[in-house]
């Protein structure tokens, strides 16, 4: 077992998702940009939706990080436990780096953008472009 068969495992993108989600925290996008973000359509609908948007998604993905964390620490313990193979090992790693990219993702869109919905009941985002 070396260094990096622990540090890059199922629990790394929890920890991904805890920087990125700090990072978006507590360093803001002060306007409504093309570059650095949530930047969907209905969070660039005005400067309010923007910063709802971006604080709100930032607070999520912090905590679905942190739960990715703890889940891939829990798997990495299962696999060391029960002496995984190291081929099985990486393939359950990279299984879950990208699986649990692309679910915390699509996840956090779908949140975040509902919480939009109920925030700014008056907003059509439908008609926006």
């Amino acid at each position: 077992m070396n260094f990096s068969n622990i540090l890059i495992g199922p629990h790394l993108i929890g920890l991904i998702f805890i920087v990125i989600g700090l990072l978006q925290k507590y360093l803001p996008p002060k306007g409504i940009n093309r570059w650095y973000g949530y930047r969907t359509p209905a969070a660039r609908t005005n400067q309010q939706t923007w910063d709802e948007a971006n604080g709100y998604s930032a607070n999520f993905m912090i905590k679905a990080g942190f739960f990715a964390l703890i889940i891939g620490f829990v798997i990495y313990s299962g696999m060391i436990y029960f002496n995984v193979d190291y081929n099985t090992q990486k393939m359950v790693d990279y299984f879950i780096l990208f699986g649990g990219a692309m679910g915390i993702g699509i996840l956090s869109t779908m949140v975040t953008e509902s919480h939009l919905k109920r925030t700014f009941k008056k907003i059509d985002f439908k008609k926006r472009k």
